[in-house]
């Protein structure tokens, strides 16, 4: 099993002219990216462009309301994307609003035969593992694109080097993630470089390799995506504050990105490779 391999459109943001990625405009940008195996792209807009490239579109969206679920899952569809990748609420949610949300999810993507991904990301419903995990429970059919660097951060999984009893508990998740997001975080960033010394690389590799495990256990002829997002520090007036950085007077708002994120995410992509690859050769299944 080879992930499907989409991108990020943030990645290609605000890249610095040096980057591997730099082009004069996004056509051109959407242009480089089969060479690279890339076959979709998953953004917040533009997805007539990354249909006009002959590359797959798959929709970010925001969700705060359950009421709004079926028009904006409608909406996706009409726009000829593959799949709805959801941030859903505000992480102040209580226990029915959660469970409104996933009603609605759920029946929208069955109304409009349409995959609809909750995204694992601070500030939404997802936030904390302990209640997703729940939620999970009292939902089983909801699905996730799996941005485990929000985990590693907000959770800090490796607390006390508790790493490896929190990974198991995280399986109804992972097991349900068609999509698993690249970026590699750490205990006190979210987005920091690929070769970073320390334990972060190979913490991510057991995190991905037993999501790709997992959903080929329970979904053994669906496609799994592995979809770089590495988002800039500053792009324009913007201010992100992911991408690492430095201090240098003459850079947009003073500060230049110390990683070359378009390099960063082919090197993600060949990890995630070299993780499916070692999922393959296990000799014990792992079960949800």
């Amino acid at each position: 099993m080879t992930p499907v391999r989409l991108i990020a459109l943030a990645t290609l943001e605000g890249l610095p002219s040096s980057s591997e990625g730099a082009r004069e405009s996004l056509t051109e940008q959407l242009a480089m990216l089969p060479a690279h195996g890339i076959s979709g792209v998953l953004a917040w807009s533009h997805w007539s462009a990354i249909l006009s490239a002959r590359l797959v579109p798959h929709a970010m969206g925001r969700l705060d309301s359950a009421a709004d679920a079926d028009a904006l899952v409608a909406a996706h569809v009409d726009a000829g994307v593959a799949s709805t990748t959801l941030h859903v609420g505000t992480a102040f949610d209580d226990d029915d609003t959660l469970d409104r949300f996933a009603g609605a999810l759920l029946e929208a993507s069955a109304r409009h035969d349409h995959p609809v991904l909750v995204e694992t990301h601070r500030a939404t419903v997802t936030q904390d593992t302990w209640r997703t995990l729940r939620w999970v429970n009292r939902f089983p059919d909801l699905r996730f694109s799996l941005d485990a660097s929000h985990w590693v951060l907000a959770g800090e999984l490796d607390y006390g080097g508790g790493f490896a009893d929190r990974l198991p508990k995280l399986d109804p998740v992972l097991s349900r993630s068609p999509m698993v997001q690249g970026r590699i975080a750490s205990g006190g960033a979210i987005q920091i470089a690929v070769d970073d010394p320390g334990p972060w690389r190979s913490q991510t590799a057991a995190l991905w390799t037993r999501a790709f495990a997992l959903r080929r256990s329970m979904a053994p002829d669906e496609p799994i995506a592995f979809c770089p997002e590495l988002l800039p520090h500053v792009a324009g007036d913007a201010w992100f504050g992911y991408a690492p950085a430095r201090r240098r007077a003459d850079a947009p708002l003073g500060l230049e990105e110390t990683t070359d994120r378009f390099a960063e995410a082919l090197r993600l992509f060949e990890l995630a490779d070299e993780f499916a690859a070692a999922m393959l050769n296990r000799r014990t299944e792992l079960t949800p």
